[in-house]
């Protein structure tokens, strides 16, 4: 079931929190933060196709990008997405 508009906010704010949480260095978790970062843009976004996921540089950044596609056309929950990283 696809998520509500309440359920990809509360979302965003928890990818948000985990983005944080990794603290303001711009190399460290490098590849965590441009999967956080990605998952929160589709999820703003509302992205429903996979395109333009290849161009990211990480592997992790593609595999969360891939979840949270597949999170906002109900294909997946937002546990799965936020526990990913």
């Amino acid at each position: 079931m696809k998520p509500t508009h309440y359920q990809i906010k509360q979302t965003i704010s928890d990818l948000a929190d985990k983005l944080e949480r990794l603290g303001k260095d711009p190399i460290a978790n490098l590849p965590e933060k441009e999967a956080l970062k990605e998952a929160q843009s589709i999820l703003k976004e509302g992205r429903t196709h996979y395109t333009s996921i290849g161009k990211l540089k990480t592997r992790q950044a593609r595999a969360m990008a891939v979840l949270a596609v597949d999170y906002v056309n109900g294909g997946c929950s937002a546990h799965s997405l936020v526990s990913f990283s």
